[in-house]
């Protein structure tokens, strides 16, 4: 993997409201899809990685009981604003680095990943980390935007990606290579979500312990 020319953290610490408008509308179908694969139970604890300025929360029951992290402060300012508005009392919002994720092993019945696996350094790192994070039976849903699997990847489209990723998202990585943070993940479903099926969302399950119930 290439180095970062620098981190796009500087970005998204001051891009909070264009962010929001940019993305609102055009992944709104996404994030709620992605809210009812997470299937959240009475009980349940939700990790949310990247959990940015908070466009998730809306989607989410508000009785929901979790930890929302993100590396940018910019961000989380608005994810709190938002979180206050809706009342989510459960829910805590904290700056991490979703690469070292600062929870023990098996920690969360759920985990979502929304838009942070294509801008993160690594997003492998940050996949392995989630199933690390999650509970034997966990869920871990994707959503996110991944180059095709069977379409071809010339070299001037991953430079473009490469150079893009230093400022918002790549667009050029393919889930199979960022699944490779963690192959124990058994992968429950993957779809593409409008409009125009632009984002995939995908239904993970970390397997169970092995111990006799």
């Amino acid at each position: 993997m290439k180095p970062r020319l620098f981190s796009n953290l500087r970005v998204y610490n001051h891009i909070g409201g264009l962010y929001d408008a940019a993305l609102g509308f055009w992944s709104r179908k996404v994030r709620r899809a992605a809210a009812g694969a997470l299937d959240l139970r009475e009980g349940d604890r939700l990790l949310i990685v990247g959990v940015g300025s908070g466009m998730e929360l809306e989607h989410l029951p508000t009785r929901t009981r979790g930890v929302g992290v993100d590396l940018s402060d910019g961000m989380l300012r608005r994810a709190r604003r938002r979180r206050r508005k809706l009342r989510m009392e459960g829910l805590d919002l904290r700056v991490m680095d979703a690469q070292r994720l600062d929870f023990p092993d098996g920690s969360f019945e759920a985990v979502y990943l929304p838009l942070i696996l294509t801008v993160a350094e690594s997003g492998a790192r940050v996949l392995g980390e989630a199933a690390r994070v999650a509970a034997p039976e966990g869920r871990i849903v994707v959503a996110d935007r991944f180059w095709s699997e069977e379409k071809a990847r010339p070299a001037a489209v991953r430079a473009a990606g490469w150079l893009l990723g230093h400022f918002a998202m790549r667009f050029d990585l393919r889930f199979s290579e960022i699944r490779t943070g963690a192959p124990s993940l058994e992968l429950r479903r993957h779809e593409k979500v409008g409009p125009g099926f632009f984002f995939d969302l995908v239904t993970l399950r970390k397997p169970g312990s092995g111990k006799p119930g």
